[in-house]
């Protein structure tokens, strides 16, 4: 499934836009790099491997009737993977049932990296964690800059020192969340 960062992405590599490949890299060598290094290679063999799915992703995708259909990097790393195989058999670093047993394996899911969430994807987790009440506050206060007044006849508050109180136990609430360690 092609996502819009993907579908942006394809478009700057179209483009040859230089800060695209860094990206690109960024996100998809290290799964490419452990999977050759996990399978006879070394670093210069991943980078050598890297470099031609490289070449190989930027024919297919200027071809009119390419449709990714997984991630860019999951297409990124199955062609790395078929590369590298193709260099063991080749130079006959691997016999043929050994060869049938790495192409069968589906290995990329465990190399995958697990990038780091956006802003967005960071702010929304820890909105999923507070009470209701207090996602409610503070989409008023910091997402749609509700004032303070207005917001408290609809809490139905009676004072600005009530209304400062919430806000402060919201902020409480997701500074906490903040500092939680990812799944714990």
């Amino acid at each position: 499934m092609q996502t819009t960062t993907d579908t942006a992405l394809l478009l700057q590599l179209k483009n040859e836009d230089n800060a695209s490949f860094g990206v690109l890299y960024a996100s998809s060598f290290p799964a490419v790099l452990a999977y050759v290094t996990n399978h006879l290679g070394n670093n210069a063999d991943a980078e050598d491997v890297f470099q031609e799915a490289m070449m190989v992703l930027l024919q297919k995708i200027r071809q009119p009737e390419f449709v990714l259909t997984s991630s860019l990097k999951t297409y990124l790393f199955a062609i790395a993977k078929n590369l590298w195989l193709k260099k063991l058999r080749d130079n006959k670093l691997i016999t043929v049932e050994s060869f049938e047993k790495f192409q069968q394996q589906t290995e990329p899911l465990s190399f995958e990296l697990k990038t780091e969430p956006t802003k967005e994807e960071k702010v929304n987790s820890w909105f999923t964690k507070i009470t209701e009440n207090c996602q409610r506050i503070s989409k008023a206060i910091f997402f749609y800059k509700e004032p303070m007044t207005s917001l408290m006849q609809k809490m139905g508050w009676k004072n600005k020192h009530t209304a400062a109180n919430q806000q402060y136990k919201c902020i409480q609430q997701i500074k906490k969340e903040k500092e939680e360690p990812a799944g714990s």
